[in-house]
């Protein structure tokens, strides 16, 4: 059977469009375009500042006859410009992947759709797979947009032009970003689907990332929350106390906003010499799992949604 043709794409294609019709999925969409937008002019805005003071010092210093010495801007990542949208990622991002996946299945049992998805020939197997696809479909759509945002600005910037290995580190950088909000985005489509109510069913995700991204640094790395949506200053060194160390070492592999914080500064480039991870798993590796794991819990919650009730059964 063709992709285009099978019942999971098109349940996949139907809920992705009903949920981009969502005013709250439109707004957190844009907002996080808007901010990673911002973002990205800020890197440049100041890059180009920088970059003209240059130049004009220069002309002056070759004029006097003095030594010109190197721009700046050289002395830095390119990369390291666009650390600001790792923190734009883990905020608004990951928000707008819970919402997402919270409303691709709250959408069908509000509009108490499920009874009529259940009487047609089409198992709950290939529903949670057309759910899934959508939801990746739709945070891939985030971090294409995001990573658009970051090449047009490199181009515009022709003095800190990466270079071949720097944009595959920045394919990366997406890449994992895309990964950190898919976690939220399977947790908010699970417990959408495996709530008694609407409310909890946003709730529980939401908590949970408000405790992931705020309480787990503060816990581990003694940051508190002003310094945790700082990408510098969340990467702090490790306070040398006992209680940190077991801290670290306990709560470490489920720090998954540590896990992205430290991927994005090795990727981009502004991870100070010294600093490392807390958890025992690599960053990245720990995302991965991360992601699967989540993954098991929205298929096991999808399948076993019941389709012979409408709503909520509250």
């Amino acid at each position: 059977m063709a992709l285009a043709t099978s019942p999971a794409w098109q349940i996949a294609r139907q809920s992705a469009r009903f949920a981009l019709r969502e005013k709250t999925v439109a707004l957190l969409a844009a907002l996080f375009v808007a901010l990673v937008l911002i973002s990205a002019w800020l890197g440049w805005r100041a890059t180009a500042t920088v970059d003209s003071i240059y130049a004009d010092a220069a002309a002056f210093l070759q004029k006097s006859g003095q030594p010109v010495p190197q721009n700046p801007v050289l002395d830095i990542s390119p990369l390291s410009l666009m650390r600001n949208m790792s923190v734009y990622v883990a905020l608004i991002g990951a928000l707008s992947a819970i919402v997402i996946g919270n409303r691709l299945v709250g959408l069908d049992r509000k509009a108490g759709v499920l009874p009529l998805i259940g009487i047609r020939p089409l198992t709950r197997s290939t529903y949670a797979k057309g759910k899934i696809v959508a939801l990746g479909g739709l945070i891939l759509l985030l971090a294409l947009i995001s990573g658009i945002i970051a090449v047009v600005t490199f181009l515009l910037l022709p003095a800190v032009v990466p270079n071949a290995a720097q944009w595959v580190q920045l394919a990366g950088f997406m890449g994992v970003s895309a990964l950190y909000m898919a976690i939220f985005g399977l947790v908010g489509l699970g417990t959408g689907a495996a709530a008694r109510s609407e409310t909890v069913g946003l709730l529980v995700p939401v908590t949970l990332w408000l405790t992931l991204t705020f309480i787990f640094p503060q816990l581990t790395a003694n940051l508190n929350p002003t310094a945790a949506i700082n990408p510098i200053s969340a990467l702090a060194p490790l306070p040398d106390t006992p209680f940190f160390h077991a801290a670290g070492q306990v709560l470490g592999p489920l720090s998954l906003a540590d896990a992205y914080k430290f991927a994005s500064a090795s990727l981009l480039d502004y991870l100070p010499q010294g600093i490392v991870s807390p958890s025992f798993i690599p960053p990245i590796a720990e995302l991965v799992l991360a992601t699967l794991l989540a993954g098991a819990f929205a298929w096991s919650a999808l399948t076993r949604l019941s389709m012979a009730q409408g709503d909520y059964n509250v």
